[in-house]
Order: C-alpha cells, then structure tokens, then sequence
C-alpha cells in the first residue's frame, strides 16, 4: 500500500465535501459503526483466525448492546420528569 500525501491544514475545519473531495474517510463515530466497518476488513479476520474474529465480534456486539441500551442519570433527568 502506498500512504496518501500528509494534509497539512486542521481536519477539524473541513466540510464533509472537502473531506470526501480528498478522499479522506473519518473513524467511525460509535462502537456499533465500528464493528459494523470491522466486519467489512478481510484483513483483521484473518489476522485473528476464524474463531477468534467470531468471538470477539459477538463480545463487541454485546457490549454495544449494553451500552445503548443503559439509561443514563442525564437521560433521566432530561426526558423523565419527576414532581
């Protein structure tokens, strides 16, 4: 593989036009899009064996599944209100 030119100039300001215009991809923004971007990767199933891949999809799974699901004090307090 053969890296991309560095970019100079802060990312951070860049519209998502100007990002795709230099085919520059971002990370994904969630455990769950990240397994998601993780399954597509021929190259990390087999760097970890069929078994192990399998495994540790399903563990990623499971905690995103825990995650999403909890409630948080913040989402309490914001959309249950209390009198």
């Amino acid at each position: 593989m053969t890296p991309p030119k560095p970019v100079e100039e802060d990312l951070y300001e860049f519209s998502d036009e100007k990002l795709a215009a230099m085919k520059i991809d971002t990370l994904p923004a969630t455990l769950g899009a990240a397994v998601l971007e993780l399954q597509k990767d021929p190259v990390a199933k087999e760097a970890l064996g069929e078994h192990t891949y399998g495994k540790y999809i399903e563990a990623k799974n499971a905690e995103w599944d825990g995650y999403r699901l909890y409630v948080s004090q913040w989402e309490l307090d914001k959309y249950l209100e209390v009198y």
